[in-house]
């Protein structure tokens, strides 16, 4: 259910993302007036302006931030495994050209699996016409990347990305895009598969 809310999202990216350029002059504005981006479900990501440094070893008032030792090499490796699959997904999901939007649609398909395979082969069709109709092209690239949880099977990973939006209604103008997307991925005949894929805040 919650990937066919990530599919209705991205489709109606593709179809009317220039509405909220047309009303704001940027995106924080459209959050504050529950703007369009907060009525389609999409997400808006304002990014941290400033890196955080550590604090091990500060004194927070009643105990002390210790740093913690390195995961075992095994773990390590799974985690990068996992986060790249994820990766991956996103920049395939976010990459779409109606002139090549079947072997876009195609790139998805072969790094999805379970549920969110069957939602994207049925919404498929929808958004080769979709795409076309408007002419439009999206691009994506993920800017960071990080695990919530995961085991031998299975991991929960975020990815922040940063893109573009250009259709008909942006006279083909690319329009700036940011989202946060959550995934699950499963391990599948040892290769590293997405079985859900939303938008998060």
């Amino acid at each position: 259910m919650l990937g066919a809310v990530a599919l209705v999202c991205l489709v109606a990216v593709v179809a009317v993302s220039v509405l909220m350029v047309k009303t704001y002059d940027n995106r924080a504005d459209a959050v504050k007036a529950d703007g369009f981006w907060e009525r389609a479900g999409a997400v808006v990501t304002i990014e941290r302006e400033t890196r955080q440094t550590t604090r091990a070893g500060e004194d927070v008032g009643d105990g002390v931030i210790e740093a913690m030792e390195a995961a075992p090499q095994a773990e390590q490796v799974r985690t990068a495994d996992q986060i790249e699959a994820a990766t991956k997904m996103a920049n395939a999901f976010l990459n779409l050209d109606h002139e090549t939007i079947e072997a876009n649609l195609e790139a998805v398909k072969a790094l999805a699996t379970g549920p969110f395979l069957r939602q994207y082969t049925r919404a498929s069709k929808d958004l080769v016409k979709l795409t076309r109709r408007a002419q439009a092209t999206q691009t994506g690239e993920v800017e960071w990347a990080g695990l919530v949880t995961g085991d031998d099977d299975s991991a929960t990973v975020i990815v922040a990305t940063s893109g573009t939006v250009a259709n008909k209604l942006t006279e083909f103008e690319p329009v700036a895009r940011t989202y946060r997307l959550q995934l699950e991925v499963d391990l599948v005949d040892g290769q590293w598969l997405t079985s859900d894929l939303q938008y998060v805040r």
